[in-house]
């Protein structure tokens, strides 16, 4: 029972799915178009669904001498526009791909200059900071010990230390 009941529904469906239009023109000259036959007296005509394919695409040899003029950038010759071969996708989508990855490369390789720059600019001024904050200051020589620096010294120090305030923040 359920078979017959499954049976019946799929061809119901499958009729409509198969359904004819009909063009349909009265008397008056007014066109409709119906699923069912026309009624008498109008002239009826069955308009076919069926697509008609598409053209083929020219031969290799028709319209040659018009694209061999065509060539792009890169000096190769532009093909006729049309749907791409899969080969031809999966190529540009690695172009695509490397070129994000170049970019991106890029974009860590600023970030990490950036943080190297801020990272040397706030080292130089507390470097400036320091010398300048009037302390004593000292310097450990090639043996380990301590000697302490003159005014002379201090001043170069700091000209240094201004210079790479200057390098690194500007």
């Amino acid at each position: 029972m359920l078979r017959l009941l499954v049976l019946s529904a799929l061809s119901v469906y499958t009729a409509a799915a198969q359904a004819q239009v009909y063009k349909c023109i009265d008397a008056s000259g007014k066109t409709t178009y119906l699923q069912s036959f026309c009624p008498s007296g109008a002239k009826s005509a069955a308009i076919s669904r069926i697509v008609p394919p598409a053209p083929p695409p020219p031969a290799a040899g028709e319209g040659g001498a018009e694209e061999e003029g065509k060539a792009g950038k890169d000096g190769k010759v532009a093909k006729a526009s049309g749907p791409k071969s899969a080969a031809e996708l999966e190529q540009e989508f690695r172009k695509r791909k490397q070129e994000q990855e170049k970019l991106q490369e890029k974009e860590a390789q600023k970030l990490a200059n950036a943080k190297i720059r801020e990272e040397n600019c706030r080292s130089s001024r507390l470097q400036l900071m320091n010398l300048e904050s009037g302390a004593r200051q000292l310097r450990l020589d090639d043996k380990g010990e301590r000697s302490y620096l003159n005014d002379t010294q201090i001043e170069q120090e700091k000209a240094n230390a201004r210079k790479a305030v200057e390098l690194w923040c500007n």
